[in-house]
């Protein structure tokens, strides 16, 4: 049995929105839904889409001129990067205060290149949007 990137992705993410809905473990959420939206990211790259890093990228363009892309990767990403790696004893540890802002911010990246790639998002992606309306209306002001 094969199964296409594009449902692998889905389905961490899903899984993703159903851990942070019930808040049990937003570590794990933004590694879930940092995994799915890097497949989608590769995936639209490949169809000569942008993905949120891109527009991630234009934005920094936008409000700093234009910085070396280390250095957003690493602010953009790096939480997550510290989820993952252990390749020095200095990452032992890690600080997780704002693991839920992480969360949601990943998950947001992940539906939004998920929408791009697919036109739509599932009916759990809606629900996390509207989570959001509700709980974070802070995040829609203009």
């Amino acid at each position: 049995m094969k199964i296409h990137k594009i449902e692998i992705a889905k389905r961490q993410i899903e899984t993703a929105i159903n851990l942070f809905l019930a808040e049990q473990d937003f570590l794990s959420v933004v590694t879930l839904a940092g995994a799915g939206e890097e497949i989608l990211g590769k995936l639209l790259t490949r169809h000569s889409k942008k993905n949120m890093v891109d527009y991630l990228k234009l934005l920094d363009e936008r409000i700093s001129g234009g910085r070396n892309f280390k250095i957003v990767n690493k602010e953009i990403n790096g939480f997550r990067n510290s989820l993952k790696h252990a390749n020095e004893e200095s990452e032992n540890e890690i600080d997780i205060v704002d693991s839920q802002e992480h969360a949601i911010a990943m998950v947001t990246r992940a539906i939004t290149n998920y929408s791009i790639l697919e036109g739509n998002i599932s009916n759990q992606m809606m629900v996390f949007y509207i989570w959001l309306q509700e709980n974070r209306p802070d995040l829609f002001a203009p």
